[in-house]
């Protein structure tokens, strides 16, 4: 399959890593509350860790500017290169970090700073993979392509609650969860001598060639763009949002009402994972198929007609099987939606502008959403007891990516795309 190249894997290979980094945090959070931001309240220091989780994400846009800027100036390839190279500093910088008892206040800031510089890192990551990756595929094969790009991040989330789990067994060392920060990085320079052998886009060196490349993109975004970098933060708003909701809302539900043995845990996270990865294949090809929209459109429209009895099942009758069916009900409509998003995303801007507007529009909509969900969740329903605030979450994202979705070929109207929208 040409999607299945060396290139689209190097590229798939960075991408799954920014997931195993970030599902590393959020998986060690429980451990990395006492040891950075110690309280004499577990809630308090778990949401004081919560927000550092969060403040990756706020990073984002900066990184976005960044590395679109280079993205639409240097080339796709040398960027990728670049974001993938710098990864590992803060990576290898968390996992060498003393802990608050030994070098005080410095812990939890020299924390965030490696948070921040890690998010923003990563601004230009997941929007490079996507641009690289979709500008590559064959006319036919794009939605098939975004599926694939959407995986990656999966993949790495699994490989991330894996190594997670498995370093915090009785038998490792209090300090083993540093190794896997070890690993991540050492992974991204793998990642970075692998994608010095990509070559670049056809359409970036078609844009080159036609002397098309622009001084600063960001700006004439800004002038002629406005509309479509609001609507790819709406499409990256209404994927991550149901990614927390599902996976780590109602896995710590699960956790917190079951007291469910870590081995069970994570064989119930591994499986959800493994159950994504296998759909959005399908929904790539769905995608393909039958329409884009079409596709997009049904899996938000099942997220919001079936959030609320789902968790009105879980909160009425609440037990393991409720928790699983409505992780497994929401999952299907979840990935309905997000596995054509990345095509979606690549047709709203011309080649010129292209990296930029999904680097920024993309990370806006992620810093937004993507961290503050964690945080906000768990204050209203653990501080308030607002238990339907899933629901209202569900419901808002759908909301977004209905509204990207309305007019797409009205709004997309510089798409210089070789698959027109159906």
């Amino acid at each position: 399959m040409h999607i299945l190249q060396k290139k689209n894997l190097a590229v798939i290979i960075g991408n799954a890593l920014e997931y195993y980094d970030f599902m590393l945090y959020g998986f060690f959070a429980f451990i990395l509350a006492p040891l950075f931001f110690p309280t004499d309240n577990p809630s308090l220091s778990l949401i004081a860790s919560m927000g550092s989780y969060g403040v990756g994400f706020l990073a984002r846009p900066l990184g976005g500017i960044f590395f679109g800027h280079l993205g639409d100036r240097w080339g796709r390839k040398d960027t990728l290169s670049l974001s993938i190279l710098l990864v590992s500093i803060p990576t290898i910088g968390i996992a060498c970090l003393p802990s608050y008892e030994h070098i005080g206040m410095w812990a939890p800031l020299l924390l965030v700073f490696f948070r921040i510089l890690q998010g923003f890192c990563l601004g230009g990551e997941t929007s490079g993979a996507i641009t690289y990756f979709i500008e590559n595929a064959k006319p036919n094969e794009k939605d098939i392509a975004s599926s694939w790009i959407v995986l990656s991040c999966y993949v790495g989330t699994l490989a991330g609650t894996i190594l997670g789990s498995i370093f915090t067994l009785s038998f490792m060392p209090s300090w083993g969860w540093r190794i896997t920060f070890v690993i991540g990085s050492l992974i991204a320079v793998i990642g970075y001598y692998i994608r010095q052998k990509l070559k670049e886009t056809p359409e970036f060196i078609a844009c080159k060639k036609q002397g098309k490349i622009l001084k600063i993109p960001l700006i004439e975004l800004l002038k002629n763009e406005k509309t479509n970098l609001f609507l790819s933060s709406c499409v990256s708003s209404a994927v991550i949002i149901p990614f927390f909701i599902i996976f780590i809302y109602l896995n710590g539900l699960m956790k917190l009402k079951f007291q469910l043995e870590a081995p069970l845990l994570l064989l119930l996270n591994a499986g959800l994972m493994i159950f994504w990865i296998l759909l959005l294949p399908v929904f790539g090809f769905l995608s393909q198929t039958y329409g884009r929209k079409k596709v997009m459109q049904a899996g938000l429209l099942g997220l919001s007609v079936f959030s609320y009895p789902l968790f009105l099942l879980v909160s009425s009758v609440p037990s393991l099987e409720s928790i699983l069916l409505t992780q497994i009900i929401l999952s299907i409509f979840a990935m309905a939606f997000s596995a054509p998003s990345s095509a979606f995303l690549v047709e709203l801007f011309p080649v010129a502008e292209r990296f930029s507007g999904i680097a920024f529009g993309y990370s806006l909509g992620h810093a937004i959403f993507g961290g503050l969900t964690p945080i906000l969740l768990t204050t209203l329903v653990q501080a308030y007891e607002f238990t339907h605030a899933p629901v209202l979450f569900l419901v808002f994202c759908s909301l977004l990516g209905s509204l990207a979705l309305q007019k797409p070929s009205f709004f997309a109207r510089h798409v210089e795309a070789t698959q027109p929208l159906t």
